[in-house]
């Protein structure tokens, strides 16, 4: 097939994506509710669809609807379960100690880059309190064991997924615990999305279980807009839809950075908002230059950004 494309300034209406990052949440939260629970999410994806294939094998039962997910929770978990990551972080990283939690002997397949992405230090806390993780290849892990309830303790400097992880574990068990954030945190704002997810869901350490909603709405993507924002703020006619002044995901920082780096040289800390680094550098080469720091991490994503 032969394809030609010509540039040109880009016009029309956009509408958002739904959050991935909220979508993984709220799935995993209606998992375990008690009572059925609506999400509206229109749109998906292979991290989301991992998400909820991994709930599935743990006994949720979730359909896809025209409008997003209708997740009625589990009823009752498997002894043993595989865990179909594909190349999802996030999947891997929140799965990992709410199986340990649950006390299932569970197998995850990881797929693409994945398996060399670092799960260092919650490999060694989930081991200290109960779990024993192994490698039986070089793409699965297995986790068994259970989690027990205690003082929980992570360093916030490598990943804030290994946070919300041990927040939804911690939440799973029958006594109360408690986590200790070590260190310098990284990408807060998504711990703040995880903990208000979970206080939507009712969910609380010691709860066992969350209480759903009734139905509730996914809504759109900061990271995925922050490149149709791009466009517009580089001279391309476009309304965007679906995006939330008042959301607390991390990367509605775009709305703010991009005038500052259409007007002027400056800088930019990647401590909170990873993703979207590989946008601003274009808005970045295509207006006045600047200087990112604290972009260590942007190695250890699904691909060496």
């Amino acid at each position: 097939m032969d394809i030609t494309i010509q540039p040109r300034p880009l016009r029309g209406n956009i509408s958002i994506i739904p959050s991935k990052s909220i979508a993984h949440r709220m799935l995993i939260c209606a998992a375990f509710s008690g009572n059925e629970t609506i999400l509206i999410c229109p749109e998906t994806n292979r991290d989301i669809e991992a998400t909820a294939d991994c709930l599935r094998a743990l006994g949720a039962d979730i359909q896809r609807t025209e409008s997003g997910y209708s997740v009625f929770p589990v009823s009752e978990l498997p002894k043993t379960a595989v865990l179909n990551c594909c190349e999802s972080g996030s999947t891997l990283r929140f799965m990992l100690p709410i199986a340990g939690a649950l006390g299932v002997d569970a197998t995850f397949q990881l797929e693409g880059r994945l398996p060399q992405r670092p799960l260092s230090p919650l490999w060694e806390e989930m081991e200290r309190m109960g779990c024993t993780l192994t490698r039986p290849t070089a793409n699965t892990i297995r986790c068994n064991g259970t989690l027990k309830p205690g003082a929980y303790s992570i360093d916030g400097g490598v990943s804030s997924q290994y946070i919300t992880g041990l927040l939804y574990a911690l939440c799973l068990m029958d006594k109360k615990s408690t986590l200790d954030i070590t260190g310098t945190v990284e990408s807060r704002p998504y711990i703040d999305l995880t903990r208000n997810t979970l206080h939507l869901f009712g969910g609380h350490f010691g709860g066992k279980s969350f209480h759903s909603p009734g139905c509730v709405t996914v809504e759109g993507d900061w990271s995925n807009g922050a490149f149709w924002l791009t466009a517009k703020e580089l001279g391309c006619d476009l309304d965007i839809h679906g995006l939330s002044a008042s959301s607390i995901q991390g990367d509605r920082a775009a709305m703010d950075i991009l005038p500052r780096l259409c007007n002027g040289k400056t800088t930019v800390s990647a401590a909170n908002i990873p993703d979207l680094v590989p946008i601003l550098a274009v808005a970045a080469a295509a207006r006045n230059g600047a200087e990112f720091t604290d972009i260590q991490r942007l190695r250890l994503k699904e691909s060496d950004r």
